[in-house]
């Protein structure tokens, strides 16, 4: 059971942790001003090379308030945030988007409930929970049950990489609107198939009761590295990333973040029930973190999935042979 942390002196606490998180990679200091729809302020925002993200911070009447922004704020100028991280000073706000949750493991979430603004017609929570490509888990709300963004794990090794995805997908979402270039795929959401978010996390009896929360960290790695080749590439709430050319899907990708039996049910029925709507060929391909034995290995070769390997060097993900799979 995951439940939204209420207590103001907690959530005080974790709220200072994770600033002493973003202080870790946000070195830079600069004096400027923090663009808004409607408006701006003066503030010295913090910055970080590495997750190329600013943010600023204030604690307002009822809210600590953390607005975010992409790529190094210019000094003096004006800078315009793409989304927030907010959390109420206590109890149950749902009119504030962030919340701390802990799990029965005793694992501290930070969640969000999908609200953003942007200033544009269309933009705003029915559009993120749709499009965005990270998890989503189920929390106990106060007195109900709620659905949320699961942006990351407090205490993971992987927290700021997941911060800064989460930014990354509010500021993907909210200009997806303007790309009038981007071929339509609206045909795919058509299919009726109802499945679970991927966000649960899935363990076995003989697996680490933990598993890091990377499945968005993955996703993004691999769609950057497709772009760093050339390719056009997109997803939806359904699939994971696909590659399209002329108007067609040619290659779909299943993320997963273990290779436990679950999830290799999982990735072989994602791919086989959400390819059935795409009329042209279609490479499948699974994207595991562990090799698979040989019997195995062949099995998904036999009912026509590919499988892309990928390691985790640091904080890096690197993926194994990718070129093969790339041969359309």
């Amino acid at each position: 059971m995951i439940k939204v942390i209420e207590d103001a002196k907690q959530i005080q606490k974790l709220h200072n942790l994770f600033h002493e998180k973003l202080d870790s990679y946000c070195s830079d200091k600069v004096d400027c001003w923090v663009g808004f729809p409607g408006g701006n302020f003066e503030n010295t925002v913090r910055y970080s090379y590495d997750l190329n993200i600013w943010v600023s911070i204030l604690q307002l009447e009822n809210r600590f308030w953390n607005g975010f922004g992409i790529g190094k704020p210019v000094e003096g100028a004006n800078n315009s945030l793409v989304g927030e991280i907010n959390f109420p000073l206590e109890g149950i706000n749902r009119r504030i988007a962030g919340a701390f949750a802990k799990d029965s493991n005793g694992n501290i979430l930070v969640l969000h409930r999908g609200k953003i603004g942007g200033g544009k017609k269309g933009v705003g929570k029915t559009l993120f929970m749709n499009e965005f490509g990270g998890d989503f888990i189920k929390a106990i709300d106060g007195e109900i049950e709620t659905e949320f963004c699961l942006i990351g794990d407090l205490n993971s090794q992987f927290f700021l990489n997941q911060v800064s995805f989460f930014i990354q997908e509010v500021y993907r979402i909210k200009n997806q609107l303007d790309d009038s270039t981007q071929p339509s795929f609206s045909y795919l959401t058509k299919f009726n198939y109802t499945d679970e978010h991927s966000g649960v996390t899935i363990t076995e009896r003989n697996e680490p009761t933990l598993i890091e929360r990377t499945h968005g960290l993955v996703v993004n790695a691999l769609d950057k590295k497709l772009k760093s080749k050339g390719f056009k590439t997109a997803n939806d709430k359904n699939r994971d990333l696909f590659i399209h050319k002329g108007k067609q899907i040619k290659i779909l990708f299943e993320i997963k973040t273990s290779s436990a039996t679950q999830c290799l049910y999982s990735a072989i029925g994602q791919l086989l029930i959400y390819s059935i709507p795409i009329k042209n060929s279609v490479k499948l391909v699974a994207v595991l973190p562990t090799k698979l034995n040989k019997l195995v290995a062949k099995r998904f070769s036999d009912i026509g999935i590919e499988i892309l390997y990928y390691k985790w060097n640091n904080e890096k993900v690197e993926f194994i042979d990718l070129d093969r799979i790339l041969s359309i």
